[in-house]
């Protein structure tokens, strides 16, 4: 039985090497010929290649009596064709909450909260969205430090 297998593969083996490689000829004395290259989607490691990167720095200040203050964060992305990245930016609540006591509150209001890459490829564009602080509400405050939280979030859309 071992050596019926072993023949097999042997005939086997033979008939590879009978499969005519499949290249372009050029004969010894010249002429041309065409080869077709591809790329893939995918990087060297197996992974997709399409990506994007969302950069929100970790902390941000508004001075006190601010009552209009610009935010950026940056989109990196190398997509699809027809494809961006839209953030949003938001948060529930819309107030700042006392660091050392929770007591006191400071209310504020979002704006441009939406930005959309207008390409598949885009290397560091800036979005800025705003933090608006009434008059009325600074009025109102104990001086103090006062934080919150903001939530981004990041999808792909047809542009």
């Amino acid at each position: 039985m071992k050596k019926l297998l072993a023949m097999a593969l042997a005939v086997v083996m033979m008939l590879a090497v009978c499969v005519p490689a499949f290249a372009a000829d050029i004969t010894t004395d010249g002429g041309t010929g065409t080869a077709i290259i591809k790329t893939s989607t995918q990087t060297a490691g197996g992974e997709d290649g399409a990506g994007f990167t969302v950069t929100i720095p970790a902390e941000n200040t508004i001075y006190w009596d601010a009552q209009s203050t610009s935010l950026t964060y940056t989109v990196t992305s190398q997509l699809g064709p027809n494809t961006g990245v839209q953030v949003t930016v938001d948060d529930t609540d819309k107030a700042y909450v006392m660091t050392d006591e929770n007591d006191y509150t400071l209310a504020y209001t979002l704006a441009d909260t939406t930005g959309i890459t207008t390409s598949p490829v885009v290397n560091a564009q800036a979005f800025a969205y705003t933090v608006n602080v009434a008059e009325a509400a600074w009025n109102a405050a104990v001086v103090s430090e006062y934080a919150d939280e903001l939530t981004f979030t990041a999808e792909l859309v047809a542009i």
